[in-house]
């Protein structure tokens, strides 16, 4: 996986996915000369983004957010609720993920602890390389994946910004020796409610010694 220093970027992109205010423009485009150094093959996709956040007022990003993540939404941004529903399992990862927010010093707000903005200041911010990895491949990356499912063919901006996310998700993220945790590709699937979880996953199992989860 990519060192923790080279993680740095998912902290800027989590700010790309709160809730909009004066600041959304300012902070893509800063993001944007991020992507345009080190991820160039992203940087027309994100380019999109800003251009289209640039023409909408912030009384108008908000509603656009609130319709593809709240009202009526296309999806959510807790990604343990996309993975487990209200399931037991979301409440041994939300406890999991929280003791790591503590740790890394991660202030999360108003929100939950597996709000996707929250997350991916955890990645940018962990100094545990192991945790790390385990948080990306095996959570944040299938989770996003499952996330563009629920958009099939709508026409919508923030799909663009979880199509860049999970490109860098999978780049930084190989799973080198975590296989075995991943998700059947039957999961991936909008006919599903939620991403079901593979038979052999034990991130949310509180009591596991190998996997942090």
């Amino acid at each position: 996986m990519a060192s923790m220093n080279k993680l740095q970027h998912y902290k800027l992109f989590a700010e790309l996915f709160r809730y909009p205010d004066e600041k959304l423009l300012p902070n893509a485009k800063v993001f944007y000369g991020e992507v345009k150094t080190r991820f160039p093959g992203q940087a027309g996709k994100l380019s999109k983004f800003v251009d289209m956040i640039g023409q909408k007022s912030t009384k108008e990003q908000q509603e656009y957010y609130l319709k593809t993540f709240d009202v009526n939404a296309v999806c959510y941004l807790d990604i343990g609720y996309v993975m487990f529903g209200e399931d037991y399992k979301r409440g041994q990862l939300l406890v999991n993920l929280q003791n790591e927010h503590k740790k890394a010093g991660v202030d999360c707000g108003s929100e939950l602890a597996d709000h996707l903005p929250n997350v991916l200041c955890l990645l940018a911010q962990t100094s545990d390389e192991g945790f790390a990895t385990e948080l990306g491949f095996i959570i944040t990356a299938p989770a996003v994946r499952f996330m563009l499912t629920k958009f099939n063919n709508i026409d919508n901006y923030y799909k663009d910004l979880l199509g860049i996310l999970l490109e860098m998700l999978q780049n930084d993220f190989s799973g080198n020796g975590l296989k075995e945790y991943a998700f059947a590709e039957e999961s991936f699937t909008a006919n599903n409610e939620f991403l079901a979880p593979s038979p052999k996953m034990t991130v949310c199992d509180a009591n596991c010694k190998q996997k942090r989860f």
